[in-house]
């Protein structure tokens, strides 16, 4: 069927322009540069550092929660990382804002695939600092240190029991920070090893010159026995009495 004059007029003149306005608009949209800050700083040999950044829709779109990661690998050396993370970016129509920065400090302690482990810490998004949180430098840089312990117990894994195997704790990784002070920002997290090991649950080893020795538990119970009783544990393959020198 034909159309009216008029209306095939109006689209021969009118639709062309109103669809290039429409794809430039959007095209505009979606191509605003998102803003930046910088996570950065330095790992221990043998350790890693992924960071998730999640994200929330901030201007009401019909958008759904994304999440970003970010990863440096192991190294046996001390290693620089260094992750530009979005504060913002387009999704579609959508803006995205960042609402949390999950960290996953991996440790390795062996060759084995059950070598290794890891603790959690956070880069909390927030409008307004708690009372004692560390401030940006005039520079633009926020630095932190966290500390990691190795600690140590006996395996109860079928596979493994008796042998050594290791939990990580690290204190002070992460930080609050202020969304809107983020943009070109830089949070400095350097992160280091206590030389110091520590058992895993306390009354359990006890420790000498030499070294830490594991005692018997009481009946029902996880604390050494009064006066202790030693017992041998396993490392590597060794059948060993005092932590970490095996031997006396």
């Amino acid at each position: 069927m034909d159309l009216p004059i008029k209306t095939r007029l109006f689209r021969t003149l009118f639709w062309p322009s109103l669809l290039g306005l429409s794809l430039s608009a959007c095209s505009s949209f979606s191509s605003m540069a998102g803003e930046n800050f910088t996570l950065e700083g330095e790992l221990p040999a043998n350790f890693s550092l992924k960071a998730q950044a999640h994200y929330g829709v901030a201007n009401g779109c019909d958008g759904r929660r994304q999440a970003k990661s970010f990863k440096s690998g192991f190294q046996s050396d001390p290693q620089q990382y260094r992750f530009r993370i979005p504060v913002s970016y387009r999704e579609g129509l959508c803006e995205m804002r960042l609402a949390r920065v999950g960290l996953f400090i991996h440790g390795r302690y062996g060759n084995k695939d059950w070598q290794q482990t890891y603790d959690n810490g956070s880069l909390v998004i927030v409008d307004k600092l708690p009372e004692g949180a560390p401030v940006f430098q005039a520079s633009g840089t926020l630095t932190k240190q966290a500390e990691c312990t190795w600690w140590f117990q006996q395996s109860t894994a079928k596979s493994r029991l008796g042998e050594i195997s290791k939990l990580l704790n690290c204190k002070g990784a992460g930080a609050h920070l202020v969304g809107n002070e983020l943009p070109d920002k830089t949070v400095r997290l350097e992160f280091r090893v206590n030389l110091e090991e520590e058992p895993s649950h306390d009354d359990t080893w006890v420790k000498f010159p030499e070294g830490w020795k594991p005692c018997l538990p009481k009946p029902g119970w996880p604390n050494c026995q009064n006066p202790p009783v030693f017992k041998t544990f396993k490392m590597n393959g060794r059948e060993c009495t005092v932590y970490p020198n095996c031997t006396e």
